[in-house]
């Protein structure tokens, strides 16, 4: 699984946050909220509803999903003749961006403070040694125990690699 597709990844804070280097303008950065929403509740999707949901003209609407398609952002799919909206491809694009830079907001939104200098060094060489998804799971474990500990979790990296 995808780090964009985890539950604890919140997309549309995402999008918000790379609006600049995804280049996109306004109208496209509320049909992508919008559809990521819409996705998110498993609510129909259509020209209609993105007009509606937009206050944006129908024709508006058409022209963005038309830059987003053309930007590579969106795919529309089709499954018993449904039209899905896919926007996957946005965070594909700068996936490796986002493993590396939000694992550390990842650990501050879960620890409810700023990361030290030195925690944040050891995250860094984890991430050499470790995979992302690792790193991860060494951190979900922790918090089962209560644990908000950069100690405790390598500790965990440190077990479980030896018993592979």
């Amino acid at each position: 699984m995808k780090i964009y597709q985890r539950r604890y990844f919140d997309r549309r804070s995402w999008i918000l946050e790379n609006i600049s280097s995804l280049n996109l303008n306004s109208n496209e950065v509320l049909i992508l909220l919008l559809i990521d929403y819409f996705n998110q509740y498993n609510e129909a999707l259509n020209i209609n509803t993105l007009s509606k949901g937009s206050n944006m003209e129908k024709t508006v609407v058409d022209d963005t999903i038309s830059s987003l398609i053309s930007k590579g952002y969106l795919v529309l799919l089709t499954d018993n003749e449904q039209v899905i909206f896919n926007i996957d491809n946005i965070f594909e694009a700068k996936n490796e961006m986002i493993e590396n830079n939000d694992i550390f907001e990842i650990f501050e939104a879960e620890f409810g403070r700023v990361l030290s200098q030195k925690e944040a060094s050891t995250i860094s060489e984890w991430l050499r040694i470790y995979d992302y998804n690792t790193i991860i799971k060494a951190l979900r474990e922790a918090l089962i125990y209560n644990k908000k500990s950069i100690n405790y979790i390598d500790k965990i990296l440190a077990k479980g690699f030896e018993n592979e």
